[in-house]
């Protein structure tokens, strides 16, 4: 048999039959007359072999001891083998179930799991295509930043965001920004500032109890956030972010001097 029939009836490419000559597992063959490679059925019968212990995923030093050797595989081989697939199962069974997840939600694929649910809500309660794209990008881009150790801290931001009580008023507060643009009026931008302040300030003391301990955003990757954030705004919605910013770390102040006025007016 020529490579080209050998190669057909074992189900295999001649490339890939030339690259097992090139391993070592099947050795070159007499040549006929014309130079070209001659098989006999041993050839055949010896690929089948690397064919069905390859399918069953022994590697290639495993497959070449199998073949010239009189013993089958120990134990501890065989062990290491169902280890492997066991470990295989198990990630393509969250796989699975990560699918479902994002399917109950109908979420993106691309959106971090933890936040479909969340993000689900918000979109039912109101938000446009449009803007709910932007937050996408920009969670995904904050989720990847912050790290394992911030994601359960963002999570319970949209978990918070997304409460019955509040999601309307977030999806509409984040719509009223979207349509930020140069025709936007003064009195527009202080009004929205406002509303996303009276918005934050709750969840930002909610989450006093999750701060502690949560390491900084590292100036690095909070300058490749913020880049990120410039490209997508208006200069009103610019201006609506400093806004905001401004008002809560003012209230942070504050919040931050109480305790001491109220002890210092106890002496």
């Amino acid at each position: 048999m020529r490579s080209s029939d050998l190669a057909s009836r074992a189900g295999i490419t001649v490339r890939t039959l030339r690259h097992y000559h090139q391993i070592g597992l099947l050795a070159e063959p007499a040549r006929s007359s014309n130079g070209y490679r001659d098989y006999d059925t041993h050839a055949l019968v010896r690929v089948l072999r690397i064919r069905r212990l390859a399918a069953l995923g022994f590697s290639l030093p495993q497959i070449a001891a199998i073949l010239d050797g009189n013993d089958p595989p120990s134990d501890a081989v065989f062990d290491a083998l169902d280890t492997e697939y066991a470990a295989q199962i198990e990630h393509l069974t969250r796989q699975r179930e990560l699918l479902a997840h994002l399917r109950r939600y109908g979420a993106f694929p691309d959106l971090p799991p933890e936040i479909a649910a969340f993000h689900s809500v918000l979109r039912d309660s109101g938000l446009p295509a449009g803007a709910a794209a932007t937050d996408r990008d920009h969670t995904l881009l904050l989720m990847h930043l912050i790290g394992p150790e911030g994601k359960d801290y963002l999570t319970s931001i949209y978990e918070l965001l997304s409460r019955p009580d509040r999601a309307s008023a977030v999806a509409a507060a984040l719509t009223a920004w979207a349509s930020l643009d140069g025709e936007s009026t003064s009195d527009e931008i202080m009004h929205l500032a406002d509303e996303l302040i009276d918005l934050f300030l709750p969840v930002i003391a909610e989450l006093a109890a999750l701060t502690t301990g949560l390491a900084d955003f590292p100036m690095a990757r909070e300058r490749i956030f913020q880049q990120h954030t410039t490209n997508y705004l208006t200069p009103a919605q610019q201006t609506v972010l400093d806004k905001v910013r401004a008002g809560l770390a003012h209230s942070a102040d504050v919040a931050q001097r109480r305790p001491q006025h109220d002890a210092e007016g106890q002496q």
